[in-house]
């Protein structure tokens, strides 16, 4: 048995200091003495305790989503993600664990990361004097920060860089990191190229903390984000990625007369109060809808089946990319969408192709609706777009029928026409298989263009570029069968009287 060694007085003094200092320390810890709402902590502990797949806090302004995403990266920063990884210097018996990572904190621009996040992080001489809380790494633990590279380093190891996605993406090349944290959505490109700095055997853990606001410069105003992240984790497609959610209302440091305020700028029900104030999950859209009348609760129906003695429609829309078509069919005053074709780059006759390959046969007619200009000649061929699926189908066994007009209908005639089909009065005569995704995604996020029509983008980087298509061809259809035009009164002729001249003699 090995014998109890007591420290000398000295020794025991120098020990007592160390453990003074240490419980001070913990006692004024940035990161033990803040206190996360319910939301925040939700978020913080699904990151911090699992590395499998994505984290985002998608929240309102102001309800604390950058101070958890600061939380987290401090965390992983001051006290790593390795478990149990130790190092020591050669022929020492006394081993240290490596608690060092290193990551990026990416924010939209070269101010924002100054003014918003830095400061919640470390103290980079900008923290403002009213902030809820000090920054999560203490002067202690900085070993150095270097201004001019936005590069902070820890004396544990650790190296933290600012990025600005204002920089462009290839500043995102380079060495893997074990970590990144998106405060606000990055554009797509900026994403992409961060989500594949893998290092070595360690899982890169990615988490975002953002408001979904229109973004700038796109037609439709559609966050990328809600399409490739928000709508498959709400089909509970297993994409990886976990979701969170707050509003403003769960942040107890917003002052009741700030709120009052602010709900004084946004409207009750608007989009922006939505977004802004009660964290709502949408498109962020910055736009009338062309089709209000949509409503995924009543015009969305699991089950639909064709019927094999009714005339099946196949309504298209020729646009190369993507082309897309519909399949459905009409019962009474109803209209029913069984299935969505669409190729991103293909031609009519591959389409005809993809329409025999979902359905091989049928017992009715095939009645055709679409584009009227479609009917003239192409340059190239010779033949119009609906000459070409008569003589793809010909060989199909049923007759073709073509049921387009002579001439489009009105923009606005045609989006009135889907509408009431939607919901009329309380009446619905629209349903669509859950399946038909572009067409669904067509519902909730196109606009209207300020001149009463549908505004659509050539910016294929854009994801409102894939909008508009497969709702056109639904248009193309209805409007077709069930034709709705707008109303205008005649003008009353008023008759002036005009007297005879009188000449003079």
């Amino acid at each position: 048995m090995s014998e109890l060694k007591i420290p000398d007085k000295a020794t025991a003094k120098e020990l007592l200091v160390l453990r003074e200092e240490l419980l001070g320390r913990r006692l004024k810890d940035p990161l033990r003495n803040f206190v996360p709402h319910a939301k925040q902590r939700a978020f913080i502990d699904a990151t911090l305790e699992d590395n499998s797949g994505e984290t985002w806090f998608i929240a309102a302004n102001r309800s604390g989503k950058s101070d958890a995403g600061a939380y987290i990266g401090a965390s992983l920063a001051r006290f790593g993600n390795q478990g149990a990884r130790y190092v020591g210097a050669a022929g020492s018996r006394v081993q240290v664990r490596d608690t060092a990572t290193s990551g990026w904190v990416v924010a939209l621009d070269f101010p924002s990361s100054r003014d918003i996040i830095q400061p919640k992080y470390f103290n980079n001489n900008f923290v403002p004097p009213n902030a809820t809380h000090e920054p999560f790494i203490p002067d202690r633990e900085v070993e150095e920060w270097r201004v001019g590279d936005q590069i902070l380093k820890l004396k544990n190891g650790s190296i933290i860089g600012f990025k600005s996605c204002e920089s462009g993406g290839g500043k995102f090349q380079g060495a893997g990191k074990e970590w990144i944290h998106f405060d606000e959505e990055p554009p797509v490109n900026i994403y992409e190229e961060c989500s594949i700095r893998i290092e070595g055997n360690v899982k890169l853990r990615i988490f975002g903390t953002c408001t979904i606001l229109p973004p700038e410069g796109q037609a439709g105003g559609v966050s990328w984000l809600f399409e490739k992240k928000i709508e498959p984790w709400r089909r509970g497609e297993g994409s990886g990625v976990r979701i969170f959610g707050a509003s403003i209302y769960d942040n107890p440091h917003v002052l009741k007369s700030e709120l009052e305020r602010l709900e004084g700028i946004y409207p009750e029900g608007s989009i922006a109060r939505r977004i802004r104030l009660n964290g709502e999950l949408l498109p962020g859209l910055s736009g009338a809808r062309a089709y209000p009348a949509y409503n995924g609760v009543l015009n969305i129906r699991k089950g639909l089946e064709i019927d094999p003695r009714r005339p099946l429609c196949w309504a298209l829309d020729f646009n190369v990319e993507p082309m897309c078509s519909l399949i459905g069919q009409k019962f009474g005053a109803e209209y029913r969408v069984f299935k969505e074709l669409v190729i991103d780059e293909g031609s009519v006759s591959d389409m005809c192709q993809y329409f025999y390959d979902y359905i091989p046969h049928h017992l009715s007619e095939v009645w055709v609706y679409g584009d009227a200009t479609s009917k003239r000649r192409s340059g190239q061929t010779g033949q119009s777009d609906y000459t070409i699926i008569q003589n793809e189908m010909r060989a199909y066994g049923c007759p073709i029928r073509i049921r387009v007009p002579e001439s489009n209908p009105h923009v606005p005639d045609r989006i009135n026409a889907v509408n009431v089909a939607l919901n009329s009065r309380g009446t619905v005569n629209l349903l669509i298989d859950p399946g038909c995704r572009e067409l669904i995604s067509d519902l909730e996020q196109v606009l209207r263009d300020g001149r009463g029509g549908i505004k659509k983008t050539s910016n294929k980087k854009d994801p409102y570029f894939r909008r508009t298509h497969t709702s056109d061809a639904l248009g193309y259809w209805i409007s077709y069968e069930s034709p709705v035009r707008l109303l205008t009164l005649p003008q009353a002729k008023v008759s002036v009287h005009i007297p005879t001249p009188s000449y003079g003699n």
